[in-house]
């Protein structure tokens, strides 16, 4: 190994347990660019049926274990806030959770002889960064996606922590300017130490296929079948629409906690011929999906956790296909859709909104076209990985 690379290790609690894998994605495809200038190391929690190490294009992915193999259920469910606080078990596990995070870190740093972690979400990567920093000589990057700071809101007597977090930090990146805001408000950070960039979707997966062949009213969602997501909104819209005699059909792609929740509203509502669930797909077989659909929704909320959408990724990724996309004035949304620019907002939890603006681009090809275009054009001028790896990079260099 070349001792001049830079080493970089990226704790996380989500990332691809396999190549096709949905859960921190962005992550992997962010680092695999930069492998031409640093060697990536990774370290995420284990789950059963996968490997305790591997390397995928260049990345050195190491799986820490924390219990027992069929006990290892906090990560990459998109619940882990709610395992930890409504049960014992899962506090227990959690605590199991941090200590193996930790030992596992100061192994793999004291091995390849690394001094600069990258944390994302400030829990639990970035407490884990801060432990380590005690420890050994540690320069420490924080990117905070939403969620972890959201529930701060929740759960104010964790704001010292954070903030002792955050201030270890050399750098901070958030994931949209509303959540650089929020960073900068709730934990008194000055907004000159945040940098606000998303993280990025990769463009050779989404993009316009030469043929595409798009039903009259068909409409797509993808996302984790989780309160967030708004789900109940968008089938009380399905259910205006058809009430309105409107054709359509909503696919939703997804799972989740909240999938027999939304099974059975569909159900309650007389949805079946008009809405599929459909659980996740391989990343390759999304793109097709995008091109067969005319409009895109997602119509996330502030959940009881106090949380809201970070960014939005799968909004980018729609918009890369031209697809027109509708969406809530949710979190970092706003910093994709632009309202009757690149795509159109409604209030969240507000179902008649959402069916009026669907109702909208249905009814008015020529508005479905020119916010197709225009979202197509703001994805590639502002969203590519090329761009969101420049200034990781640039950050990554400083330090």
């Amino acid at each position: 190994m070349n001792q001049k690379r830079k080493k970089i290790l990226v704790l996380t609690h989500n990332f691809p347990r396999e190549r096709e894998d949905s859960p921190g994605l962005y992550i992997f495809t962010l680092m695999r660019e930069l492998i031409g200038d640093f060697d990536i190391f990774v370290l995420a929690p284990h789950q059963k049926g996968f490997p305790t190490y591997e390397e995928m294009d260049g990345i050195k992915i190491y799986r820490f274990r924390y219990n027992l193999a069929s006990f290892e259920t906090l990560a990459y469910k998109g619940n882990m806030h709610e395992q930890i606080f409504r049960s014992t078990r899962g506090k227990i596990s959690f605590l199991f959770f941090l200590l193996s995070y930790f030992f596992y870190g100061l192994w793999i740093i004291k091995k390849n002889r690394i001094n600069l972690v990258h944390c994302h979400w400030w829990v639990p990567g970035g407490m884990i960064g801060y432990l380590l920093s005690l420890f050994v000589p540690l320069r420490m990057v924080i990117t905070t996606h939403g969620s972890d700071v959201f529930i701060l809101r929740q759960f104010k007597w964790a704001l010292p922590v954070a903030k002792l977090i955050f201030k270890r930090a050399q750098f901070i990146t958030a994931v949209s300017t509303s959540l650089k805001q929020l960073i900068s408000k709730d934990l008194g950070i000055d907004e000159n130490r945040i940098y606000a960039f998303p993280m990025p979707f990769d463009a050779s997966r989404f993009y316009q296929l030469r043929e595409r062949k798009v039903k009259k009213g068909t409409i797509l969602s993808v996302g984790r079948l989780i309160q967030r997501k708004g789900y109940d909104y968008l089938l009380k819209a399905s259910q205006i629409l058809k009430n309105e005699g409107v054709p359509f059909e909503l696919t939703i792609i997804g799972s989740g906690p909240e999938e027999e929740k939304l099974k059975r509203l569909i159900a309650e509502l007389n949805l079946e011929k008009h809405v599929t669930i459909v659980n996740w797909i391989p990343q390759k077989e999304l793109n097709s999906y995008y091109n067969r659909s005319e409009i895109f929704i997602l119509p996330s909320i502030t959940d009881w956790k106090k949380e809201s959408e970070g960014l939005g990724l799968v909004l980018l990724e729609a918009m890369a296909c031209k697809v027109p996309v509708v969406a809530t004035k949710s979190g970092g949304m706003v910093d994709i859709v632009l309202h009757e620019k690149t795509g159109l907002l409604v209030p969240e939890k507000d179902a008649f909104a959402l069916a009026s603006a669907i109702k909208r681009f249905l009814e008015d090809e020529n508005l479905e076209k020119k916010l197709a275009w225009e979202g197509y054009r703001f994805v590639h001028e502002n969203f590519t990985l090329q761009a969101t790896a420049r200034k990781l990079k640039a950050i990554y260099q400083k330090l």
